[in-house]
């Protein structure tokens, strides 16, 4: 829906500061209800659906909270260099954590196979498991 010529984005906007981006997507779709309520063929979101639209919709978050989060971003930075000033140092420990990770995700699979593997000898009696899940898969 078009947004109408009454509608200030900056006020909207200054009125929303809390808002996060899910819930400004929640308010533009209740104003579109609302204008919808009022005018089942509405093609425009005017301010007054806006406006109506927002005082059933409250922030999640709160100015402690941004506040919060603002100052661990600056202590964070402060206390883990930047990537260039880290150099090669971060990138051999991000290797070897990802060879780790590597690693653990090569078990569960392997484990699941095994797993499988012995599902199928139990179900088909040690016959060829290959030809005996072929004829159960087309019925042959």
């Amino acid at each position: 829906m078009k947004i109408g010529h009454d509608v200030d984005l900056r006020r909207l906007a200054e009125d929303t500061e809390l808002f996060t981006g899910a819930e400004l997507e929640g308010l533009c779709k209740e104003a579109g209800i609302v204008a919808l309520r009022e005018d089942i063929s509405a093609a425009v979101v005017f301010d007054r659906h806006f406006q109506i639209a927002k005082t059933s919709l409250k922030p999640a978050l709160t100015k402690e909270e941004i506040d919060s989060y603002s100052s661990f971003m600056k202590a964070s930075s402060r206390a883990f260099p930047s990537h260039s000033e880290a150099g090669l140092k971060a990138d051999k420990g991000k290797k070897n954590r990802s060879d780790s990770l590597s690693l653990v995700k090569i078990g569960v699979v392997s484990c699941l196979l095994v797993a499988a593997a012995a599902e199928c000898y139990i179900m088909y009696g040690g016959q060829s498991v290959h030809d005996s899940y072929l004829k159960s898969i087309f019925l042959l």
